[in-house]
């Protein structure tokens, strides 16, 4: 017997072991038999009755270790055969070792380590080797004298005095993993069996899904073209994009570099081009193969977007069968596909934390389709309330809903549709007898409109709603950003001395200057015609502004609107002065003008505003539109002739 010593200290032989991986030490062995051209590999693990391992053997029917190479196998750092050979001497595979350290792995298993290896010699005989090793001395090993025997070839690796994690050999997904790293060699070379605790690894029973695809890549070298090989998992055994010869052979990995949440995937790169870059491999990032990295990664992206779809529309369809679905069958509104796709894409990332319970999990998607519907913005707290998610499902579900195209097109449908469902209302309201007749002007169609106000022009915002002018000296000082001059405000009156209360009072400001718009609005019920006194009335609201010192401001300009259903002949011909834009009955100085305005003049602006949209959206409110916006919005105001649906006239 002889013993062989490494020339390296033994705090480096260890940190080689990577003791934490028991696994992986494994995984190692398991190569080097199929390196020696094993066909049949065999892992043991011995259980007592604690659970613990006590020992771990792996066996292989490989053509063994000659003695007379054992010393240079196990005597240095570096410098294997396989650096230099490629492929095996028979059977011409490609080799997985190179770096001359994979016998080190072992002290992951064991503090006790034995080979024994049958192999033939150089003169045809055969004969056995025992190598020997402790942890307590990583850098000596013991080589036994050739002993003749009439065995088989193969290598029996094993280790006893368990090392500190050789437990996690016991895992449920230790095997797993295994056929993960091992799956495209095996699909590869059908006559290789490799047995971990008695179960052959066989990647067809245990992955749920494999697809493979051709890579264009022109700069092939002569070799066959790259191939991209993915294997999905039941259970997380690590994502890696594994690079490999075109038999399996895992030559080197690096990050797969996709999103793909809920899935557990292997990808294998294939292609003979590896073998002659192999021990640059580890900085195949910043060579010239790296294009090749990106098409992989791009066809794996591709493939799982696909895979999400066809999830989608499978757990869709599920739902549709029991009837928990939240969505018609029917045929999808271009307004509503869009709110669709993202309830469809939340629901379906979130199924696996729904209820078991079907009326449950119909209360769940109708709680999710509503929030989208109106508030998509609001959904992640729900969300995270209803389910406390993990951190991984909370960062994707938060990259899905900050997506702007989404959220701010289905805010921007749904105030759309709202809007021309409302018009619709509004029509009811002022121009079908039944309910015009009895619409109050002050407790119900101002109080319905102070929350519309849009109707009046998009960019204004409501600065005072039925005050006096005394108060819209105020906002209008507010708004300006001035004081008083004397510090206290003077009372506004109209000519007749009279304090004027204001219906609604809209501004807004100029785009890009430092001037502003003021809209005065003062309504009328429906029943009530615009004639002289309406007029006279709103024109003493416009003088009390003009006549007044503390209103003046070169910046500000005021539109006075009286509005009703009709107007007198008298006032439908001063609004059709042909020298005054129409509607107009009076332009003063100082930037003041006075109107007159019908509901069909506004509402037809506002359809006018809306009406590209509306034919994009494909939207056309039917009366029961208008009736269920009436209840939904302003069901405290609406008098109860307004929410009586009736055919549309």
């Amino acid at each position: 017997m002889g013993t062989v010593h490494i020339e390296a200290k033994p705090d480096h032989l260890l940190r080689l072991a990577r003791q934490k991986d028991p696994v992986g030490a494994v995984v190692e062995m398991i190569w080097n038999a199929l390196d020696a051209e094993a066909s049949l590999v065999t892992v043991d693990l011995e259980i007592n009755e604690l659970g613990g391992v006590e020992s771990v053997s792996i066996s292989d029917d490989g053509h063994g270790m000659p003695n007379a190479s054992c010393r240079s196998y196990f005597g240095g750092l570096g410098g294997s055969w396989k650096t230099t050979a490629k492929v095996s001497p028979q059977l011409k595979r490609g080799l997985h070792g190179r770096s001359g350290q994979g016998r080190l792995r072992v002290f992951a298993l064991g503090g006790q380590v034995r080979w024994a290896t049958v192999a033939e010699a150089a003169d045809g005989r055969i004969e056995r080797t025992v190598i020997s090793g402790s942890v307590d001395s990583p850098a000596d090993f013991d080589i036994s004298q050739p002993e003749p025997v009439q065995l088989p070839c193969g290598t029996r690796v094993e280790a006893s005095v368990p090392a500190d994690f050789v437990g996690r050999l016991t895992q449920d997904d230790t095997a797993q993993q295994l056929a993960s790293t091992f799956a495209p060699f095996l699909a590869a070379n059908p006559d290789v069996r490799i047995v971990y605790q008695g179960t052959p690894l066989d990647p067809a029973t245990v992955w749920t899904d494999v697809a493979e695809y051709p890579l264009p890549w022109p700069d092939s070298d002569g070799y066959a073209a790259p191939v991209v090989r993915v294997i999905e998992w039941p259970k997380d055994v690590g994502r890696v994009l594994a690079l490999c010869d075109t038999n399996g052979v895992v030559l080197d990995d690096v990050s797969p570099g996709i999103q793909a949440p809920g899935y557990h995937f292997t990808a294998y790169l294939l292609w003979d081009g590896f073998v002659e870059r192999r021990d640059d491999l580890s900085l195949a990032e910043l060579d010239e193969i790296a294009p090749l990295l990106a098409i992989a990664r791009d066809t794996l992206r591709t493939h799982f977007k696909q895979r999400e779809q066809e999830r989608r529309a499978r757990l869709i369809q599920e739902w549709k069968t029991e009837g928990v679905y939240p969505y018609s069958a029917g045929p999808v509104e271009p307004a509503r596909a869009v709110e669709r796709e993202l309830f469809d894409e939340v629901a379906t990332r979130i199924a696996r934390r729904l209820p078991g319970v079907t009326q449950s999990k119909r209360t769940t998607l109708r709680l999710l389709r509503e929030i989208i519907s109106h508030d998509p913005s609001g959904l992640y707290p729900v969300l995270d309330e209803l389910f406390r998610l993990p951190q991984p499902e909370q960062e994707e579900l938060k990259r899905i809903l900050q997506r702007t195209s989404l959220a701010e097109v289905i805010k921007a449908t749904s105030q759309v549709t709202d809007r021309l469902d409302f018009l619709a209302a509004l029509k009811k309201l002022v121009f079908e007898p039944e309910v015009s007749r009895t619409l109050k002007e002050r407790s119900e169609l101002h109080k319905i409109l102070e929350r519309e106000t849009w109707i009046f022009g998009d960019a204004y915002t409501l600065m005072v709603s039925d005050q006096s002018l005394d108060t819209v000296l105020k906002r209008h000082l507010m708004a300006l950003g001035r004081e008083p001059g004397n510090g206290q405000l003077h009372p506004v009156r109209r000519e007749d001395g009279r304090t004027g209360i204001v219906d609604l009072m809209l501004g807004r400001a100029h785009r890009g200057t430092f001037g502003r718009e003021h809209l005065v609005v003062e309504l009328k019920a429906p029943k009530v015609k615009i004639g002289q006194v309406e007029v006279a009335q709103i024109k003493s609201y416009a003088k009390a502004v003009v006549g007044d010192p503390q209103f003046h401001d070169a910046r500000v300009s005021w539109d006075f609107w009286v509005v009703s259903t009709e107007m007198d002949d008298v006032v439908r011909e001063d609004a059709s002065a042909p020298h005054l834009p129409p509607g107009c009955i009076a332009e003063w100085k100082n930037g003041v003008r006075i109107w007159a305005r019908t509901w069909s003049e506004i509402i037809d602006d506002c359809e006018d505003r809306l009406h590209f949209y509306r034919d994009r959206l494909n939207h056309d409110p039917a009366a029961e539109h208008a009736v269920e916006y009436l209840r939904r919005v302003h069901a405290d105001v609406t008098p109860a002739a307004a929410t009586v649906s009736t055919s549309p006239r």
